[in-house]
């Protein structure tokens, strides 16, 4: 079995031509080019392939062109009309947040005072006001994106051309 010496350095050249080397591999096939003729060649014959390919063009279906077109007009359209609905989820998402904190610390300030007015255990109502309010507001806050988004990719999804 007779071994091609060149072989990796066809592959060098192929990867060159494809933009694929690393800088120390551009420096190795550089200086494997100027000592060897015949992967000068192949290197040369590669190029004038490749240039050769840059003028190959054939007709395309006009139907199928049209509805191509057609169906990137209509997905650039939607998405367009969607910016919208993403800025409003994020404003009501970053206000069920902000809600969300306000009102957690609110409740957790007022619960000791509240609890000495109504005679109860701060301990308690520190725990009350935690399963009640915050864990709740957090969960809520936390699920409202995906809960926001649902309709959004259901429709996407019946409406959707692509």
């Amino acid at each position: 079995m007779q071994t091609d010496l060149h072989q990796p350095m066809r592959r060098l050249v192929d990867r060159s031509l494809a933009g694929e080397l690393s800088s120390s591999e551009h420096h190795s096939l550089r200086d494997h080019l100027h000592a060897c003729a015949a992967c000068q060649k192949y290197a040369d014959d590669s190029r004038r392939v490749i240039a050769g390919l840059g003028g190959f063009s054939f007709p395309a279906n006009a139907d199928l062109q049209a509805k191509v077109f057609a169906a990137l007009a209509q997905r650039a359209q939607q998405l367009e009309a969607a910016q919208p609905a993403r800025r409003r989820i994020v404003h009501t998402c970053i206000a069920a947040l902000l809600l969300t904190i306000v009102g957690s610390l609110a409740a957790l300030h007022l619960g000791n005072p509240l609890a000495g007015l109504l005679h109860l255990e701060p301990a308690k109502t520190q725990t009350g006001v935690l399963a009640l309010w915050v864990l709740p507001s957090l969960c809520f806050c936390l699920f409202l994106p995906a809960l926001l988004l649902l309709p959004a990719r259901s429709m996407n999804k019946k409406g959707s051309v692509l």
